[in-house]
């Protein structure tokens, strides 16, 4: 459990003194308690176990030194009320029904190609950005319908098509660092509810790759160690990393919103089988067992001319039937505010990794 990290980072300064050392130069741990009063009101409103357990709260502060990525965990934000837009069970089936006017069911159709044409996978296919992130903005439009309903086979055609659109991509640009974005529902950032990703070609990374690799080039020169490695260490020396081959996967303690799951590596991302079925399995344990229904994910490719690893990360955006936003003022200018468990959440996962 999250609120017991404090007591974790004390059992490894005895147990493994080098890695305790290791953490504690990544990563700030903290730990406050926050109490209020409960006026009559409250106490009319809501039920007596509710008001106990608002009255003290245990609030877990972690922050990464090299990074300055924060997050603020409190389990009761996840009970705290909220305005219900009703079932989320009914909402995401309301949101797949509606394809009358899908355009990507018809995307030959309905979309704009790029000036070399189309790459086309036998699940997938590619189209142009029509209002681009970039100068090279396509999209890998799933053959189905539904972003959720997904095999094996067809993530890994996804994954396939994507790579090839780069190479040709990078053919008519010069351009050769790519990144994917899969904004999973409207909740997530899709304008569309049919499945597809983002694919983006930059002449240069893109500014927090880059400032990633550039924490990274700091880092080893001040330890001589890479960076990237020691973050994994640390989160596998507290419960919360293993690696599975070449693929290291771990749940993240400075999360940028729920559930932050990240996985490195670094191989050639449409043809390493295994990180393709990291990949599934744990999209599967999010959907299937986690009951997420929208996510981002994004796909930074390993890249031999940069000094980090490809990464893939992934966030819960929330239950779709909510009518709040899951990001506010606080995630975009102060801290992550975190009400899931990453030691629950990496459990499921990694029962599903090791089955």
């Amino acid at each position: 459990m999250i609120e017991y990290l404090e007591g974790y980072i004390r059992t490894l300064k005895g147990e493994d003194p080098a890695i305790y050392e290791t953490f504690n130069r990544i990563y700030e741990v903290g730990c406050s308690q926050g109490s209020l009063k409960v006026t009559g009101g409250l106490e009319e409103r809501f039920d007596k176990n509710f008001i106990e357990s608002v009255k003290e709260q245990k609030i877990i502060r972690v922050y990464n030194r090299w990074t300055g990525e924060g997050a603020l965990f409190n389990s009761f934000r996840l009970k705290k009320p909220v305005m219900d837009g009703g079932s989320a069970k009914k909402i995401l089936m309301e949101l797949l029904r509606d394809d009358a006017m899908c355009d990507f069911c018809m995307p030959e159709l309905y979309t704009p190609e790029d000036d070399f044409g189309r790459v086309r996978g036998r699940h997938s296919i590619t189209a142009s950005n029509i209002a681009k992130y970039d100068a090279w903005s396509g999209l890998l439009i799933f053959r189905k319908h539904n972003p959720l309903d997904f095999s094996f086979e067809e993530l890994s055609d996804y994954l396939s098509t994507a790579s090839k659109w780069f190479k040709m991509a990078e053919k008519s640009s010069g351009f050769r660092f790519p990144f994917i974005v899969w904004n999973c529902m409207p909740r997530a950032g899709a304008s569309q509810i049919h499945g597809h990703m983002q694919l983006l070609l930059g002449e240069r990374p893109y500014g927090k790759v880059s400032f990633l690799e550039e924490v990274s080039r700091r880092y080893l020169e001040t330890y001589g160690s890479s960076y990237h490695d020691d973050v994994f260490r640390v989160h596998s020396a507290i419960g919360l990393g293993a690696e599975y081959g070449g693929v290291s996967v771990y749940a993240s303690i400075t999360p940028v919103k729920e559930r932050e799951i990240n996985i490195t590596f670094k191989s050639e991302f449409d043809r390493d089988n295994e990180l393709q079925r990291c990949l599934f399995k744990i999209l599967r344990c999010l959907i299937d067992e986690a009951g997420v229904h929208s996510f981002n994910l994004s796909i930074h490719p390993f890249n031999r001319d940069m000094n980090i690893p490809g990464i893939i990360r992934i966030v819960d955006r929330g239950n779709i039937a909510s009518k709040s936003s899951d990001i506010g003022g606080m995630e975009l200018f102060g801290s992550a505010v975190i009400g899931s468990d990453p030691y629950i959440i990496f459990d499921r996962i990694k029962g599903v990794l090791d089955a």
